[in-house]
């Protein structure tokens, strides 16, 4: 036990250094190529650089590479938590209805034309963060009617409401087609609009909900084995399903206000990490954050210089990786069993 417990801790080292490796790398790449010792100047202020660089560096590329490094280990550790809840490996933060709900709130938004900025965020973004939590809050109430907080009553609410909001998003977009493009690329996810304000409140969020999460993990082995094992071994499975699936929504609000809506990385993440051997929920998640931030990050490294100074949007980046991936994951799955049979 000792042995497989630095054996996880190892992983995740070798996590971080990669991830630090990645934050550097994208700082020196776009349309401006920086070089390393330049970057390593303007963050550290050890070094002097010139003013277009360090206004290059610190007011525009090194908050989007952390709020691409915050949202995508956020979507990553969602998407193992709902993974685990749910005991279904195509589980991923969607099916709560939130992405659904922001994108409903932030096409309000755009389509009404609401410009007002509000202590540094704009209307799309407040917009955005009250449709997310509107649709928790309809979702939590509807699953609650039975008295305890049921998963499949929320799953079932969760795609309803989805759905309902997704109608909605596409009727706003076809009674006013000029605002269709806005909207449409809103909902492909863009770190483009990260700001250092944003980055320092979703900053903010994660250090709160991560530890959390670590300390609520090992409940979520214990809700594996079933609710009557659980209620056995002291788990509350009704209050832990609440306060996890709460806790997350609150994260996943943030995620998709400051991103849009990413596709794959709650989804394919927690896979990468089972295939490196690490299956207990608390070291799961520290590794889904850590491989979560990696993946968004090259993501969003890739969608802003693969055609610079344009720019592609991340959920068309990550659907092109991500989808290819899990269509593997899922047939390799599928030969495994067929030759067990």
């Amino acid at each position: 036990m000792e042995k497989k417990r630095h054996n996880v801790w190892y992983k995740v080292i070798i996590s971080a250094v990669i991830l630090v490796a990645v934050m550097a790398l994208s700082c020196c790449l776009g349309s401006v190529k920086i070089p390393v010792k330049d970057v390593i100047g303007a963050v550290t202020g050890l070094t002097e650089v010139s003013k277009a660089t360090d206004t290059i560096v610190n007011k525009v590329r090194f908050p989007r590479i952390c709020m691409a490094a915050l949202v995508g280990g956020g979507l990553a550790m969602i998407g193992a938590v709902m993974q685990g809840l749910f005991k279904n490996p195509m589980a991923d933060p969607s099916i709560l209805g939130i992405s659904s709900g922001s994108a409903f709130g932030a096409a309000v938004v755009i389509v009404f034309n609401i410009n007002f900025v509000f202590h540094g965020f704009t209307g799309t973004y407040l917009g955005a963060m009250a449709g997310a939590l509107l649709a928790w809050f309809l979702v939590y109430n509807i699953a609650k009617i039975s008295g305890e907080h049921d998963l499949n009553s929320t799953l079932l609410a969760g795609i309803a409401i989805s759905s309902i909001l997704s109608a909605m998003i596409t009727l706003l977009m076809t009674l006013h087609r000029e605002s269709m493009e806005q909207v449409y690329l809103w909902m492909l996810g863009s770190f483009s609009n990260s700001t250092t304000q944003r980055t320092i409140m979703m900053a903010g969020v994660t250090a709160i909900i991560f530890p959390i999460l670590i300390f609520l993990a090992p409940r979520v082995d214990v809700l594996k084995l079933g609710r009557e094992a659980a209620t056995g071994l002291g788990v509350s499975a009704s209050r832990t399903t609440g306060i996890l699936l709460c806790v997350c929504s609150v994260l996943l609000a943030f995620c998709v206000a400051n991103s849009g809506i990413i596709g794959f990385v709650g989804l394919i993440i927690p896979h990468c990490v089972g295939f490196m051997r690490v299956y207990k929920m608390r070291g799961k998640l520290v590794m889904c954050f850590l491989v979560g931030a990696v993946f968004t990050l090259l993501c969003d490294t890739l969608a802003r210089t693969l055609i610079a100074p344009g720019e592609i949007a991340i959920g068309a980046i990550t659907s092109i990786i991500g989808a290819p991936y899990f269509l593997y994951l899922m047939l390799k799955n599928l030969m495994r069993e067929r030759r067990m049979r």
